[in-house]
């Protein structure tokens, strides 16, 4: 694409249209994003899929539970027609460009891997072991190739176990146990581990504690003017072991860092976090808030409802 479009409809819902969507509208195309999910970014907690949706909202067209059904040509530009579900009626949209931003498919049908004595799912993907190893001796696949979690920072990270298990013949086996990932918008969006809904059907609510911290209730989120972004946190009861981790603001990939790494020790514990000297005036204290902030599941949102009640998002 050489020329920015006056207008671009993107087919999809999730962090790529997200992602894509940010960009366009801020070099000044009119977006209009159509997701057949009833939640905007469904795999975000639900509490950041609204933040998300009501602030990217004000730069763009944000349409849910809407499935495009047909895409044609006229010389007005583009129509993509949808069924809106919730509604119960059809929706078309007018625009210069469409981008389908629905998902990824393997491209198996092009590569052939049987040929070559590689096993793939019903989906295509490549069928590896933990050690990466494929059907076919002497062929390991990692990465989008086995379909698993496509995201490049997975990829970089299975090259790793993969080097030492094909080139040292060692038996390094993959860990997904926090797989972390970010949406590059405006706001910031970063999660790794479980949700809440997940952690609670996993190990029940009386198991789990849960800690939320708002940008704006530390000093640098002030000076920022940071409103309404926040750090969630779920941990286990027993020991305070991270389960997930949630964050939409500034820099929140970067921040989530802190608790990524700490799920890769022994015991995944967030203590160090409430135990070790943040750095003051910086972002980094509202993860400290947040893991200080731990409680069970029905005080956290007694608390959440009292501060609904005091004006707070």
């Amino acid at each position: 694409m050489k020329k920015l479009p006056p207008s671009i409809g993107i087919i999809g819902g999730g962090y790529i249209a997200a992602e894509y969507g940010h960009f366009f509208a801020a070099m000044g195309s009119r977006v209009t994003i159509i997701g057949r999910n009833a939640r905007f970014l469904p795999d975000e907690e639900p509490e950041i899929s609204g933040l998300a949706t009501n602030e990217l909202s004000k730069h763009m067209t944000i349409m849910t539970n809407t499935a495009v059904t047909e895409v044609g040509s006229s010389s007005s530009g583009k129509t993509m027609t949808g069924a809106n579900r919730s509604a119960g009626e059809m929706v078309s949209v007018i625009v210069d460009e469409v981008l389908v931003a629905a998902g990824r498919a393997s491209n198996a049908d092009i590569l052939h891997p049987e040929r070559a004595g590689i096993t793939t799912d019903q989906d295509g993907w490549m069928i590896t072991n933990e050690y990466f190893e494929t059907s076919q001796p002497g062929i390991w696949a990692f990465g989008d190739a086995t379909g698993r979690y496509l995201f490049k920072h997975v990829a970089n990270f299975e090259s790793q176990v993969v080097y030492y298990n094909a080139f040292f013949q060692k038996r390094v086996p993959m860990d997904y146990h926090a797989i972390p990932h970010a949406v590059f918008t405006h706001p910031e969006i970063a999660a790794v581990g479980m949700g809440e809904r997940e952690a609670v059907e996993k190990y029940g609510k009386d198991n789990i504690l849960m800690g939320l911290s708002r940008y704006e209730e530390t000093a640098k989120g002030t000076a920022m003017g940071i409103q309404g972004c926040f750090v969630k946190i779920i941990a286990h009861r027993e020991n305070e072991r991270i389960l997930g981790a949630h964050i939409i603001g500034p820099q929140a990939s970067v921040l989530i860092q802190e608790l990524i790494d700490l799920m890769y020790t022994p015991d995944g514990s967030a203590a160090p976090v409430r135990k070790g000297m943040h750095i003051h005036p910086s972002l980094s204290e509202v993860v400290e808030r947040a893991v200080a902030a731990l409680m069970p599941v029905d005080m956290y949102y007694h608390v959440r409802q009292h501060e609904k009640d005091d004006g707070h998002p």
